[in-house]
């Protein structure tokens, strides 16, 4: 047993159905990315009140996704010009329960986020999205009526491990992503090592969260971080990503 199962060993169990009361398809996300050397002290922190999910014995959990753009990349300079009201479009796979969604991620103009999604048959990403699919976006993201959905195709796969712990009282989901690899559509790619991306899911602003604020003791801050563009920023030459300068440079430190 390595020392990340150990740690996660030692924490009550919470089941996929359990999980399931505190959806929060509507939130608010706050995001905070750290040195994995810090990992078992926020582990230990957690441990007395935060269960963690776990499924047919297993507490760590591999996503994979396809996110879709345009040609001219517009949902990645929708977020990097820092636009409201703003979308991103993925499927999105769960390895280990074999269910497979496509997604659609919309930041409305109060920072809170709105995700709706719908359940893929055939539990397999495409290269290209289906009709299915194809609808359900169009619909779903409204600009030019939906139009936009004709004129998008892959963009970047994103692979990682997640772990994923509740507080059902505070009405909070936690979780952690490790293991971050990208791979855009010109197959570059790269995976960054020792990163830790933790969010922070609630109904409400989460200023007052005792986890919030044991990270800020950390001197761990809130970040503005989006992994779909930051794998664009990093295996896409000559695009445009000043506004995200210095999560890149933390990115390159972490390695």
């Amino acid at each position: 047993m390595n020392p990340l199962e150990n740690d996660l060993n030692a924490f009550n169990a919470t089941s996929l159905t359990d999980i399931e009361t505190i959806k929060l398809m509507k939130r608010y996300d706050t995001k905070f990315i750290f040195h994995r050397n810090k990992l078992q002290s926020v582990f230990d922190y957690l441990r007395p009140d935060y269960q963690i999910l776990e499924i047919d014995n297993k507490r760590s959990f591999r996503y994979e996704n396809l996110y879709y753009d345009t040609d001219d990349y517009f949902f990645y300079h929708q977020h990097h010009n820092q636009r409201v009201n703003r979308y991103k479009l993925r499927c999105r796979k769960y390895i280990e329960s074999n269910n497979c969604f496509c997604e659609v991620k919309f930041k409305n103009n109060k920072k809170k986020t709105i995700k709706t999604r719908i359940l893929l048959d055939d539990k397999n990403i495409h290269h290209e999205l289906l009709k299915d699919s194809r609808e359900f976006a169009r619909k779903s993201i409204l600009i030019d009526n939906g139009n936009i959905v004709d004129r998008v195709g892959p963009a970047l796969w994103i692979r990682f491990n997640r772990i994923t712990f509740t507080n059902v009282i505070k009405k909070e989901r936690l979780t952690f992503d490790i293991n971050l690899t990208y791979a855009n559509k010109n197959a570059n790619s790269c995976m960054i090592n020792n990163l830790i991306i933790a969010e922070l899911k609630s109904e409400h602003a989460s200023l007052n969260s005792s986890f919030f604020q044991y990270l800020k003791y950390m001197e761990i801050f809130p970040t503005k971080f989006s992994k779909y563009c930051m794998g664009i920023a990093l295996t896409k030459k000559n695009i445009k990503c000043n506004r995200f300068k210095n999560n890149l440079l933390k990115l390159n430190k972490f390695n």
